[in-house]
């Protein structure tokens, strides 16, 4: 099934948004908080699944349709500004979150260091003890 990369829309709580589906986890079947980018400050919130349906998000062009033709006119232009500027925000967005993963490796990785030291001082500390009870017991 084909669907669009792109999904615009509208939110009365955030102004107009862009849901990436470039962004695995923002793809259909997977059942993660949705990752979207809103438009008027370029910052990214996470949104739960279930709540990205109307009232609280509205399709891009079913948003446009609902205004008063002034209004549409209005909206229409900054959406057709604010998707003309979205390849440069997407590259940004996409740098940030490729940084952010790698950031979050690195503590994966620097997290499972210290438990496997922890482990391994364990262990030690183990076979001392047991060394020294078989000394005494001699």
């Amino acid at each position: 099934m084909e669907y669009e990369m792109e999904w615009w829309g509208f939110s009365k709580q955030h102004g107009w948004v862009v849901l990436d589906r470039s962004i695995s986890s923002n793809g259909p079947g997977f059942q993660e908080d949705l990752l979207f980018f809103r438009c008027r400050d370029s910052m990214t919130f996470t949104e739960k699944r279930e709540k990205w349906n109307p009232p609280q998000y509205r399709f891009a062009p079913n948003h446009l349709r609902e205004l008063a033709a002034a209004e549409r006119i209005e909206a229409t232009a900054e959406l057709d500004a604010l998707k003309s500027l979205w390849p440069e925000r997407q590259r940004e967005m996409q740098l940030e979150l490729r940084e952010s993963a790698k950031r979050a490796e690195a503590a994966r990785i620097e997290e499972e260091k210290k438990q496997k030291e922890a482990a391994r001082k364990q262990k030690e500390a183990a076979r001392e003890e047991k060394s020294q009870d078989a000394t005494a017991g001699q």
